[in-house]
């Protein structure tokens, strides 16, 4: 095999492969023996179809089938005896198909050189979080309220009750909606609305109308009212009140915690422990690669690895929205991008400070997602046994060990916080 290699541009490389032609017409030949042996032609026994018969019939089919084969195959041996890093191919074609020769051009990119990555400039902050009672706590009263159960409550709407209303809004003589009458049903003080809107809605009572003049903020998610000041009509469809369940073992069997409400303030602390971790290793994550692709924003990328990026971003949006979502790639390009450049820093850091993926690692992020299905079990054999998923996870803890070498080398200041508020940045 004869192999020389172009540069077409920063990143893109033209490769010329030539092959001896004796060796492509041995596998065709062998192909088309095998074929014989079980081909079914009418008026021939079973194997006894004629050699020119099965050239004629399929001679040129296996011959592409074998020639593609071939391509891709000596591609790799190619590229690895040229001790290329390639990102991506963009195209193979055959060439001349001669009596003594076969020769075919490969177009493919390859990985940018990227110099030793520096971090010891970055300034990280790392937050320091406990879990405290309190925040069991809270997450106690949060259960509360899912189980409350809402009763009329038989007066004048107060802070805490659902109030269930109609309403349609009056801007610069423009009816919204045009007919009909949008339904909400917010609960006063539980912040689903803005607060000049709650404040219409204290102390009414069922069957009460009134129109107030409100200023819808600028992200109302009625794009329609968003920013501008109307006059909105009110009909007051019930006013509800609710008790709350006690937080006592009964509460707890409710959702199915046998062991008291002991035991399951013990499993709300595991999981807001586990919540803890995910959020502390995404914000750190996110600062140290905020980081990296503000200083190392130069180096060219190869346009396949932004294409099949692209790719991976329609098919996240369309398992997201259930259908294709029709988003130009002009507004997908720079979070591509980004995402391709990111890959390249974290994969060039594990490759020049030797970093292995640590399986033991691997093993507890597949437990700690197992732990929060009802069958743990089915759930970590369901990952063992498809590779796939397997390397989502292996991917995820090299990032993760390639962040921790970062925060080892960079200028890192700790800062404590509580959980809501590392929650909430």
């Amino acid at each position: 095999m004869q192999v020389s290699v172009e540069k077409t541009g920063d990143l893109g490389r033209k490769l010329v492969v030539e092959l001896p032609a004796d060796s492509i017409d041995g596998q065709v030949s062998g192909r088309l023996n095998e074929l014989r042996r079980s081909v079914r032609l009418k008026g021939f026994r079973p194997g006894k179809v004629p050699m020119n018969v099965v050239k004629q019939r399929y001679g040129q089919q296996v011959r592409e089938e074998v020639l593609q084969q071939v391509m891709q195959s000596s591609l790799q041996d190619a590229i690895q005896q040229q001790e290329l890093r390639v990102a991506g191919v963009s195209s193979i074609q055959p060439g001349d198909d001669a009596e003594a020769t076969f020769t075919f051009t490969a177009e493919v990119e390859v990985f940018p050189e990227l110099p030793d990555i520096e971090v010891s400039g970055l300034e990280i902050e790392r937050p320091l979080v406990e879990i405290e009672e309190t925040d069991v706590d809270d997450m106690i009263q949060t259960l509360r309220e899912q189980r409350r159960e809402w009763k009329d409550a038989g007066r004048a709407s107060a802070s805490g009750d659902r109030v269930r209303i109609e309403f349609h809004a009056e801007v610069d003589g423009e009816r919204i909606p045009e007919s009909g009458s949008r339904t909400v049903q917010p609960v006063i003080g539980g912040g689903a609305l803005f607060e000049g809107f709650e404040d219409a809605l204290t102390g009414v009572e069922v069957g009460d109308e009134k129109t107030v003049e409100l200023s819808f903020p600028e992200d109302f998610r009625d794009s329609s009212l968003a920013g501008r000041t109307a006059d909105v009509t009110i009909d007051v469809l019930a006013v509800q009140t609710s008790d709350l369940p006690d937080a006592d073992d009964e509460f707890a069997r409710s959702f199915g915690v046998e062991g008291g409400l002991e035991q399951m303030r013990a499993d709300v602390r595991r999981n807001l422990e586990r919540e803890l971790r995910q959020a502390r290793t995404n914000r750190l994550k996110q600062v140290v690669t905020n980081g990296l692709a503000e200083e190392y924003k130069e180096f060219s990328l190869p346009e396949t690895a932004i294409r099949q990026e692209l790719g991976q971003m329609r098919a996240q949006l369309k398992q997201q929205y259930g259908q294709d979502v029709a988003i130009p790639d002009e507004q997908l390009r720079p979070g591509a991008e980004r995402r391709v450049r990111l890959g390249f820093l974290l994969a060039e850091i594990a490759r020049q400070h030797d970093l292995d993926i640590d399986e033991a690692r691997v093993e507890q992020h597949i437990a700690d997602i197992a732990d929060t299905y009802e069958n743990p079990a089915q759930v970590v054999e369901l990952y063992r046994s498809n590779p796939q998923l397997t390397d989502q996870v292996r991917n995820l803890v090299l990032e993760e060990q390639v962040v921790e070498w970062v925060l080892d080398n960079a200028k890192v200041t700790e800062r404590s916080m509580s959980f809501k508020e590392l929650m909430e940045s």
